[in-house]
C-alpha cells in the first residue's frame, strides 16, 4: 500500500519512523483513499444497488450501446433490440492477447484514468484502464455484498493484506491502524504460526465487526484459536475472504473459530463481474455487475467467459478469463442472462491443478480432500508438482501429527493422482509466500501459466 503511494525517499522515511508514526502515515493515506473512493459517485452507485430493480435486458442494452458509441473496436456492431442476447453472442470472444495488443482501440479514456495491472507466472503483464466511475461502482458493490450480511459501510474491519506495511524487523507488531476507514491492517507476509498469537491478542483489543483478506492468513489465525480453545468475546458478523481460492476445510475452520459465516467473493483486476457467496454455501453472479457464460469442460466443471458492466473505460467483453467453477449441471452451455445459475464452488485458475498419471486434472478443491478428518493436526499445506509424476507436499503440522497421518494423506493422493506418483513430504515452520503475500495452495512447475488477476481490496 504505502510503497505504491510514495517515492523512495518517503518510503525510507516511513520505515525508519517509530511505529506510532507509521500508524499516522497509514491513517493519512486512509484519509486520502476515503475522499477518493467514497464520494458522490460512490453514494449514487451504492443507493442504486441497494434499491435494486434493474432490468437485465436494459443493462445489456445500455452496455452494448456504450460499446458501439464509445469503443472503436466495437463501433460497427449490430444491435437488434428484439434479439438482444443473440446480438451479444455475435460479439467475438476475447483472450488476454487481444487486450494486451489492442488496449487503446478497446478503451474509452474519458475521465480520471488509472491503469490496473494483472500478471502471471510467465511474467506477461496485462493492463486495463478504469475511471473514477468504475472505481466508485466497484467499491459500492463490495459494500452492497457486505450489507447482505448486515455489515454496514465503515464498520470496524480487520484486513489481512499482502501489502507492505511493516519492516523486516517488525518485532511482531504486524498491524497498522487506518482510523479514517475504521480499519486495522495485518501484514500477512510476516505472519507465521509462531507469531500469530500476537495478531490474535491485537484483534481482541480492536474488536472488529468483520474480517477480510487472504483466507490462508485468516485460517492460520482460526487454527490458533481452535487449537488453544479461544473464543472472542465480540461478534464477528461475517468474514469476506478474497484473492485466494477458498477451500472447504478452510471455510469450516474460520466459521467455527469466529462463530460466523464466511462469504467468499470473486472478481479480477481486469474487472470481471462479481460472484459472491450466500449463507447457504452457494455462489451467485452479481447480475448488476455483468454477464457470465459457462462452457462445460468436465463433469460439473465449467470455464467462464466474462463480460463486465462495471468497467466502462476498458470494457471486458466475452473474455475467456481462464477461471473455472463447479455447477451441478450437465448442459454444455449456460449463461447468467437466461439461466438461474447456482455455483457450487469457485475452482479458480484453470492452471491451478495437479496433473495425474492418467492425464487427469486434480484441482485445489479435489486435492484438499486428502486432509479430511486431519484438520486439527494440519495447520497449513501446499502441493507442488515438480515433474510428470513427482509431487512435494509442504506441511505445517501440530505436534500430534504422526507418521500414520502422513500415510493416510499419501494413500489418498495415490487415489487422486495414480499409484505411479512419487510423493515427498517437506515439514516446515511456515509455507513460503509469494511476493504479493499470497500463499498458493497448488504450484504446478511443469510449464503451465497461472493467472493471478484477482485483487486484494483490503484498502
Amino acid at each position: 500500500m504505502l510503497k505504491k503511494m510514495m517515492n523512495t525517499s518517503v518510503h525510507d522515511i516511513y520505515f525508519s519512523s517509530p511505529v506510532f508514526m507509521q500508524h499516522a502515515f497509514t491513517s493519512v493515506y486512509g484519509y486520502k483513499l476515503r475522499r477518493e473512493r467514497y464520494n458522490v459517485l460512490y453514494r449514487r452507485a451504492f443507493r442504486r444497488y441497494m434499491e435494486g430493480g434493474t432490468n437485465p435486458k436494459e443493462m445489456l442494452s445500455d452496455f452494448m450501446h456504450h460499446l458501439k458509441q464509445n469503443i472503436p473496436f466495437y463501433r460497427d456492431i449490430r444491435i437488434d433490440e428484439g434479439n438482444l442476447f443473440e446480438s451479444f453472442l455475435a460479439l467475438p470472444v476475447t483472450v488476454k492477447e487481444d487486450l494486451r495488443n489492442g488496449l487503446e482501440e478497446r478503451s474509452h479514456t474519458v475521465g480520471i484514468m488509472r491503469k490496473s495491472r494483472t500478471s502471471g507466472t510467465t511474467g506477461k503483464n496485462l493492463a486495463v484502464y478504469d475511471s473514477e466511475y468504475d472505481r466508485a461502482d466497484r467499491m459500492a458493490y463490495l459494500d452492497y455484498i457486505k450489507m447482505q450480511s448486515g455489515v454496514k459501510p465503515f464498520s470496524k474491519r480487520a484486513s489481512f493484506t499482502g501489502q507492505e506495511l511493516t519492516p523486516p524487523d517488525h518485532r511482531n507488531i504486524l498491524w497498522r491502524y487506518n482510523k479514517p476507514m475504521n480499519q486495522i491492517l495485518y501484514a500477512t507476509f510476516h505472519m507465521t504460526p509462531e507469531n500469530v498469537g500476537h495478531v490474535y491478542e491485537n484483534l481482541v483489543r480492536f474488536r472488529p465487526v468483520t474480517l477480510d483478506g487472504f483466507p490462508t492468513s485468516i485460517h492460520m489465525l482460526a487454527k490458533y484459536m481452535l487449537s488453544n480453545g479461544l473464543k472472542p468475546d465480540f461478534e464477528v458478523r461475517a468474514v469476506f475472504p478474497t484473492a485466494e481460492t477458498l477451500l472447504p476445510h478452510v471455510k469450516r475452520d474460520i466459521e467455527k473459530a469466529f462463530d460466523t459465516v464466511v462469504i467468499d467473493q470473486y472478481s479480477s483486476s481486469e474487472g470481471a463481474p462479481f460472484i459472491y457467496g450466500t449463507e447457504d454455501g452457494k455462489y451467485i453472479v452479481g447480475k448488476e455487475t455483468g454477464l457470465i457464460e459457462f462452457e462445460r469442460v468436465g463433469h460439473h466443471l465449467y470455464d467462464m467467459i466474462v463480460t463486465s458492466y462495471i468497467n466502462r473505460a476498458t470494457p471486458i467483453v466475452r473474455y475467456r478469463i481462464g477461471d473455472q467453477v463447479e455447477i451441478r449441471s450437465d448442459r454444455k452451455y449456460l449463461n447468467s442472462f437466461d439461466d438461474d445459475i447456482k455455483i457450487e464452488r469457485i475452482i479458480g485458475r484453470a492452471a491451478d491443478y495437479l496433473t495425474g498419471s492418467r492425464s487427469n486434472r486434480v484441482t485445489a478443491v479435489n486435492i484438499s480432500w486428502v486432509v479430511d478428518g486431519l484438520e486439527e493436526k494440519v495447520i497449513q499445506m501446499q502441493f507442488v508438482q515438480t515433474g510428470r509424476y513427482h509431487y512435494v507436499v509442504n506441511m505445517v503440522v501440530e505436534d500430534a501429527f504422526e507418521k500414520h497421518d502422513e500415510d493416510i494423506i499419501r494413500d489418498r493422493m495415490y487415489r487422486r493422482l495414480g499409484e505411479e506418483s512419487v510423493i515427498h513430504f517437506d515439514y516446515m515452520e511456515a509455507i513460503p509466500k509469494e511476493k504479493n503475500g499470497k500463499v498458493r495452495f497448488i504450484i504446478n512447475q511443469t510449464g503451465k501459466e497461472v493467472s493471478v488477476g484477482d485483487t486484494d481490496e483490503s484498502v
